[in-house]
């Protein structure tokens, strides 16, 4: 599906390829839900989004207060807004195990994240760095 795209680039290579990486992810879930894979593929898409958020959110948080981003705070609360869902999903993946249902709002909340964090708010971020 190919979910990276340059429009999404900010400029800050380390947090450009950890955006890539993100992108790269999703589409390998989108790959194994149209091959019917999707359940499979859940898991390993969970546990990484888990190990990502830390990483980062960590690397953009940094970079936010050495710039003295006046954005911080709130963008810092989307962050945590993210990992919540993230602990939710895998809440659910272990309550009721792997499902269609969870598949898709797993790919609904990516995909809500993708264009309206990276795509509106991370941009913004790099317009202030600017």
């Amino acid at each position: 599906m190919a979910m990276w795209k340059e429009s999404l680039k900010i400029g800050v290579p380390l947090i450009d390829g950890e955006h890539k990486e993100l992108c790269d992810r999703i589409d390998q879930l989108f790959a194994a839900c149209n091959q019917g894979k999707g359940k499979e593929e859940i898991f390993k898409t969970l546990e990484f989004l888990e190990g990502y958020t830390i990483k980062h959110f960590s690397d953009e948080e940094k970079l936010q207060r050495s710039s003295a981003y006046p954005k911080y705070k709130e963008h810092k609360e989307l962050h945590e807004y993210f990992k919540k869902q993230i602990a939710d999903l895998k809440n659910d993946l272990s309550k009721e195990g792997a499902s269609i249902a969870l598949v898709s709002k797993t790919n609904y909340f990516l995909m809500n994240w993708l264009l309206n964090h990276i795509q509106k708010v991370d941009i913004e971020l790099a317009q202030y760095l600017k």
